[in-house]
């Protein structure tokens, strides 16, 4: 059962609150998501149970089936990590800016911008957080084998 919900001397609140999940558990009875079916059931429940100010019970509901879908979506829609030298190859091209050009925004020598794209280098966390600074990102994204949430 749900974290709090049983408790030696629960008071009423809590005892409500426990009947009201258990009622909902009953009802929706979430599961491991392990297709697409029961993906779009998972989702088409998460919306019927988000309203403006959801009570604790059904608080509860949803993070768990938040969890459930986020697991799911993890292992089946995986996002790839992409190496910090092809995304800053991707973004340069992308915003059409030449390395000398980004060398001189953000005080990276042009030498280690050059070396970063070859792949000779890796970036620092101090080049990091000017990358991200520029580009408008997290450092995260330029450190390697790491990606934002």
């Amino acid at each position: 059962m749900a974290e709090g919900l049983h408790t030696v001397g629960e008071g009423r609140e809590e005892v409500s609150t426990a009947t009201e999940y258990r009622q909902l558990l009953t009802k929706y009875a979430p599961q491991p998501i392990r297709s697409q079916p029961a993906y779009a059931k998972a989702l088409a429940t998460l919306e019927e149970l988000m309203v403006p100010r959801p009570d604790a019970a059904r608080s509860l509901l949803i993070e768990v089936l938040a969890t459930l879908i986020e697991k799911y979506e993890s292992r089946e829609y995986p996002i790839p990590v992409i190496p910090p030298a092809e995304m800053l190859a991707k973004l340069l091209a992308t915003k059409g800016v030449k390395p000398a050009d980004l060398a001189k925004a953000t005080g990276i020598p042009t030498a280690t911008i050059s070396n970063i794209l070859a792949r000779r280098r890796g970036i620092s966390k101090q080049n990091a957080f000017k990358l991200g600074e520029y580009f408008g990102l997290s450092p995260i994204v330029f450190l390697g084998g790491q990606r934002e949430k």
